[in-house]
């Protein structure tokens, strides 16, 4: 009897031993599923992010040379169709831009690589600079445009100010894109949020509208209220999910209050507004005044007359249309095609005593790349500043140039007054130092 008892216990122990080894045997098939699925997603992300690089590289460098050629053409245009055309023709590639900008941004909050910065920022003069660009996309729709304040404001706020202006932008540049006829105000206000006040900005629009369906579905990527409203209206659809996104990482969110097919719609925008301790609270309309006088007013000119700029770039177009510019500041520019060559000629510049002011550096080209060239310069202890030209846009390429030895990082297509002033900058910064 009992060795029928240890037989049974036996048997009951070498099938439990099985079913273990069982289990065992698909849980290391479930866990080398799961890395090869981690493996491929890793894979993805890595295909994913080197085809957007290239997408931006791919389309910034042509645009650098259609918007700046169109800009030169604009100077010199005095029929009224040829002025349109030339519009129509910088209206159209800056929507491009911004298409793919939008396209990275969104890639970059993906991948958590879209940092935000916390710094003092007046909020009144923030706020003019929006309404002043935004102002005449109205006026071409014939749109009323009118910003309200509610109570008063902090004079400074703590904030990232670029991607403040980035969620007010897209917001404010919706309500008018959406709306053919009627108003659209801009409503300010702080309001208390436990120990940290926040800034509300209501945006109203009397548009299109939008059904509770529709509403619900609209922070999600690539979505628009449907597909007619795409077809009639354009978009990548990507807008408000990052203003959502870059708004919570303020302190805040982007939320719709309420919306009606046909009847218009409310968006709320909050962020944090920082510490208000010791800060002064203004009154608005006072203070819109004075800076809108101070917007008045010239900026001071920047030229780059004397200044030897070294421009390495491997595009004819580019090449024309950049050193036209610096030359028409004032610069005298020499221009290499390739990393090597010119690395050579800043060299034996500074050998023959007369070193360049500033170096341009494009970092895709053939030969050598600015990325190698910049640092071979530094290795060869080259102490001039270089400010990297590039096409590439994504999270961390502005940290690759500066670790490759470059002093400054400028994406194309370029902004000539940013060009001239970021030049202008670095040299004079270089003469003192010497």
């Amino acid at each position: 009897e009992k060795a029928g008892e240890l037989y049974s216990a036996m048997q009951a122990l070498v099938a439990q031993k099985e079913t273990t080894e069982a289990k065992n045997a698909d849980l290391s098939e479930a866990n080398h599923d799961l890395e090869r699925a981690r493996s491929e997603a890793a894979l993805a992300t890595k295909s994913k992010s080197e085809f957007l690089a290239n997408m931006s590289h791919e389309i910034r460098t042509p645009m650098t040379a259609i918007l700046g050629f169109a800009e030169k053409i604009a100077d010199n245009v005095q029929r009224p169709e040829n002025i349109e055309a030339v519009a129509i023709i910088r209206r159209n590639g800056e929507h491009l831009l911004q298409i793919i900008n939008e396209i990275l941004d969104f890639s970059k909050i993906e991948a958590g690589g879209m940092a935000v910065e916390s710094v003092d920022c007046e909020l009144i003069l923030l706020i003019d600079e929006v309404v002043t660009l935004i102002r005449s996309r109205a006026e071409q729709k014939n749109l009323d445009f009118n910003v309200e304040f509610i109570g008063a404001v902090p004079a400074i706020i703590r904030t990232d100010p670029t991607r403040l202006r980035q969620i007010l932008f897209n917001i404010l540049g919706n309500a008018i894109k959406f709306t053919e006829e009627g108003a659209v105000r801009l409503i300010v206000r702080s309001v208390p949020n436990d120990d940290t006040p926040h800034i509300q900005f209501d945006v109203l629009d009397t548009g299109v509208g939008m059904s509770r369906e529709q509403a619900a579905g609209l922070f999600r990527p690539f979505s628009q209220a449907d597909g007619s409203t795409t077809r009639r209206f354009g978009g990548t659809g990507l807008g408000l999910i990052i203003s959502k996104c870059l708004a919570e990482r303020l302190g805040g969110d982007v939320v719709i209050v309420d919306t009606d097919p046909d009847a218009g719609t409310r968006f709320r925008v909050t962020i944090a507004a920082g510490s208000a301790s010791g800060v002064r609270m203004i009154d608005t309309p006072a203070t819109m005044a004075r800076t809108e006088t101070r917007g008045d007013s010239p900026a001071p000119s920047v030229n780059l007359e004397g200044r030897r700029v070294l421009l390495a770039e491997d595009g004819p177009d580019n090449q024309r249309l950049i050193s036209f510019i610096l030359q028409k500041a004032g610069a005298d520019v020499t221009v290499m095609e390739n990393g090597k060559l010119a690395l050579d000629e800043a060299l034996a510049a500074r050998e023959d005593g007369r070193p360049f002011d500033v170096i341009l550096m494009d970092m895709q080209m053939p030969v050598m790349s600015g990325y190698e060239a910049s640092m071979n310069l530094r290795d060869a202890g080259y102490t001039g500043p270089i400010i990297a030209l590039t096409a590439h846009a994504m999270a961390g390429d502005r940290e690759k140039c500066l670790r490759s030895g470059c002093d400054d990082y400028m994406t194309k297509p370029i902004d000539r007054k940013k060009l001239i002033g970021i030049i202008a900058h670095h040299a004079q910064q270089a003469g003192q130092a010497a």
